[in-house]
């Protein structure tokens, strides 16, 4: 595949590697005088199998992300994406709560939360590899998992074509756990339960411990999966190119965190 590498300098936000692993076709930029346009927003159909394939998000433990996730299933629908939302939720979401969520178009599956075992009592990493629960979601070939205080700014259904694990990359080898694309499997599922008292996790939590067994994973653009801060520390330049993302219209940025 040839890359224009004078296009590439126009692109200081996207890692743009694995290349031949994604269809360029979905990134329709177009760049004139220093300025990123978008000549054709649609959305090309992401595969043949719609009916298998999902968002999912998880809450356990507390309420307090329910509005997040209200805002990101009508933030998913607003994108034009039809496919199924489906939220894991435990014991500790109340009624009135499930109601909400259920209104705003999220499917509501019931589970048992899933402590961590390096964790400290009431610490805010105490239950989240209640994510692994994820991969019990076997009635769905796909899933595209989204942290529930995650807003979709564009259509993102073309990643249901990756491969299992697909994410942004946090740091250096590393993989982001916010946004990515996973294949429901109780053979998975089972051995991410096998090997938790034994494998530590980097960062204590659900990031750290997947990146240990997932070595290998597929990267995508960080416009996939954006964290938007109030530039402290950052230089004229970089506030500059922040403010031109964060405005753009049509939106530039997939997801922001």
């Amino acid at each position: 595949m040839f890359v224009n590498m004078a296009v590439l300098e126009l692109m200081p936000l996207a890692i743009v590697l694995h290349l031949t692993s994604i269809d360029l076709d979905h990134f329709p930029f177009y760049y004139l005088s220093g300025t990123r346009r978008i000549l054709n927003s649609r959305v090309k159909p992401s595969s043949t199998n719609a009916r298998r394939e999902a968002y999912a998000t998880i809450l356990h433990s507390e309420d307090v992300y329910v509005c997040g996730a209200i805002a990101a299933a009508q933030s998913i629908r607003l994108s034009g994406s039809t496919r199924d939302l489906v939220i894991l939720v435990d014991e500790t979401i109340s009624i009135h709560y499930k109601n909400g969520l259920e209104a705003a178009g999220w499917k509501i599956k019931k589970i048992k939360r899933i402590r961590n075992p390096k964790a400290e009592k009431d610490a805010y990493n105490e239950w989240n590899y209640s994510k692994f629960r994820l991969w019990q979601l076997t009635e769905y070939h796909k899933i595209i998992f989204i942290d529930a205080d995650l807003l979709i700014l564009r259509n993102m259904d073309f990643l249901f074509t990756m491969p299992e694990i697909s994410a942004t990359g946090n740091n250096g080898t590393l993989f982001n756990s916010g946004v990515m694309v996973i294949e429901p499997s109780n053979c998975t599922f089972k051995l991410l339960m096998e090997h938790f008292n034994d494998i530590r996790s980097y960062n204590g939590g659900d990031q750290g411990y997947l990146n240990e067994i997932f070595t290998w994973w597929h990267r995508i653009p960080r416009h996939m999966n954006y964290l938007k801060h109030f530039w402290t520390g950052d230089g004229e330049e970089k506030k500059s190119m922040k403010t031109r993302l964060f405005a753009a219209e049509p939106p530039v940025l997939y997801v922001l965190i």
